[in-house]
């Protein structure tokens, strides 16, 4: 008889590679097949064949048992020479009943599998997504008002997926029921076009196994995954295929294992792409405090700039440190310019406006700058002089020249109490849309703007306010199709502050607060002193008796007073005093 032994059958009907090779296999013989010969000499002998097989090393597949079949048959004879001469034997034939092909299994020792040895595992996966900066840990993408990450597109090569899967128990009063090791656990990660495998980072028993394109990933989890165990690694995805187009990242996740568990449903890892323009924009004003004083004049008796009052030269940068904008859309720098009051008065009248680095670049409406065709009396004067201070506020004392041409100190502290904002969102202030578009660009671009303060207006409208704050504001605005462009610092904010120039009487007035405050400290000190004298009894007043002689009176006996003894002896004599005088001292 032949006798073949074979292994693993079930797995490769399935297609999956099989995990023992017999060591006595001749070298015809695959490494899962084994062939003996067995002689039988009569009926109801017996005899035995031996196979012996290893298993392979790192097998994945060790909770589902080792399947044999053994098939025996009779060799077949080859027929002799000359056998046509002699008698031929019948030649022995196998019963059909039973059958000759035998199955068995080989079960491996199912450690942590529970009491049932059945394994039901409780595999669990979360993610996020985030990026790891330069000498960083992992940082998760920000979310919206729905919870839902966004990524920004701007410098980005890499975002990272952060995956966390656990094997926990369902339920902790009863961890029998699940929770089990998870065998030949698996992750299948399916990535579109947009978001290829740049690498991974993962814990040293898992490998992770990319195809050529990087849309499909393979992880090995670990063989087994034990109870309560919690694995967290990233997965690195490029954005280079990212574009304009692109509104949303996804990655489809699956966990596989040969456990018992039926809930591994695949989830989708979603997270929203928008498109950060590295535009900013920044202002200055030079100087940021204003001052005015004087008389009052019309606008048809202005005859220069000078006329109008203090002037103020401000500076408003956008900065483009990435890709020129053509292929994004058109880009525009907005500022609101209050140009008068609520009342329609003048308040901050633009003489010139100009932007540096982009000298094609006109802004609009053009008639609105100097519409009263005014030039300065002095070319000197156009522009803010290097010696006014931008920030005065480093010194102690703030300087500002006056119109006139008088040095005069700033407005005290104390005197600011009573302030007002000029803005044009709060209606205090009427404001004259500038739009200046900008053109392709990188680096820096400029626009300045050169204004006079209208003296005249604050004189008749804010005569007892003591300090303004005048608002003007910024912003950049993109036009495009693109639906998912994001602004982060697109605007500004620039603040003057406004105060009344002080008169000679106004600069060396005390302000009634620290009269008072000298007045309750004088009192304060008088009563201290009046404590301390009475305490020192300077106020005790002295008793009469205090102050003057005390007498003390002796009664003397009629015979012995010396009147008596003068009567009766007609000799008159000195009179001798009993009595004792005391200043009360003793």
């Amino acid at each position: 008889l032949v006798v073949q032994f074979e292994a693993d059958t079930e797995r490769r009907k399935l297609g999956l590679p099989h995990r023992v090779n017999f060591l006595g296999r001749s070298s015809l013989e695959p490494e899962y097949t084994q062939t003996e010969e067995v002689e039988l000499h009569r009926q109801r002998h017996t005899d035995c064949a031996t196979a012996i097989f290893q298993l392979h090393e790192n097998i994945r597949d060790k909770l589902r048992p080792i399947s044999l079949a053994i098939t025996h048959t009779i060799k077949p004879v080859p027929p002799r020479r000359h056998s046509a001469k002699r008698a031929q034997k019948l030649p022995p034939v196998l019963n059909i009943s039973p059958s000759n092909m035998l199955h068995s299994e080989v079960n491996f020792l199912r450690e942590g599998c529970g009491s049932d040895k059945i394994c039901q595992s409780n595999l669990k996966l979360s993610y996020q997504f985030g990026t790891i900066p330069l000498n960083s840990d992992f940082t998760p993408l920000p979310k919206d008002d729905d919870g839902v990450q966004v990524f920004s597109l701007s410098n980005q090569r890499l975002v990272v997926l952060e995956v966390t899967i656990t094997n926990m128990p369902s339920d902790s009063l009863n961890p029998e029921e699940d929770g089990d090791d998870a065998h030949a656990s698996q992750l299948f990660i399916t990535l579109p076009n947009t978001l290829p495998y740049a690498g991974s980072r993962v814990p040293p028993q898992m490998i992770c196994q990319a195809n050529q394109n990087g849309s499909k990933v393979e992880c090995d989890l670990g063989n087994p995954v034990k109870r309560n165990a919690k694995l967290k690694f990233t997965i690195n995805l490029s954005t280079s295929n990212i574009t304009t187009e692109t509104t949303e990242l996804t990655a489809d996740l699956q966990l596989a294992t040969i456990s018992e568990q039926l809930d591994l449903d695949p989830v989708t890892a979603f997270a929203k792409v928008v498109i950060e323009l590295p535009l900013s924009v920044s202002g200055l004003a030079r100087p940021h405090q204003l001052f005015f004083s004087g008389t009052v004049k019309g606008e048809s008796a202005m005859t220069s700039l000078e006329d109008i009052g203090s002037p103020v030269d401000l500076e408003i940068v956008v900065s483009n440190p990435g890709k020129a904008l053509q292929t994004l859309g058109s880009a525009f720098l907005n500022v609101m310019w209050p140009n008068e009051l609520a009342n329609g008065k003048w308040l901050l009248y633009p003489a010139s406006l100009k932007f540096e680095g982009q000298p094609e670049t006109r802004c609009s409406p053009a008639r609105a700058v100097n519409p009263l065709k005014l030039q300065s009396s002095s070319a000197a004067d156009q522009v803010v002089g290097r010696s006014r201070r931008s920030h005065p506020e480093e010194e102690d004392q703030v300087m500002t020249k006056g119109i006139d041409g008088r040095i005069t100190p700033a407005v005290a502290a104390s005197e600011r109490r009573k302030s007002l904002k000029l803005d044009c969102l709060l209606g205090s202030a009427r404001c004259v849309l500038f739009q200046c578009p900008l053109h392709s660009f990188t680096g820096q671009a400029v626009l300045k703007i050169h204004a006079r303060l209208w003296k005249s207006s604050f004189i008749e409208d804010f005569p007892t306010v003591s300090a303004l704050e005048l608002l003007i504001r910024a912003n950049i605005t993109v036009k495009s199709s693109i639906k998912h462009l994001v602004l982060r610092d697109s605007s500004v904010q620039i603040p003057v502050m406004i105060y009344p120039e002080l008169g000679p009487a106004d600069q060396y007035w005390i302000p009634w607060w620290i009269i008072l405050i000298a007045i309750l400290a004088g009192i304060l000190l008088l009563t201290l002193l009046v404590c301390i004298l009475w305490k020192c009894g300077f106020f005790r007043r002295a008793h009469y008796k205090d102050k003057l002689p005390q007498y003390h009176a002796v009664k003397i006996p009629r015979e012995l007073r010396p009147q008596f003894q003068t009567e009766k002896s007609g000799s008159v004599h000195k009179k001798e005093w009993a009595t004792h005088w005391s200043d009360g001292t003793l």
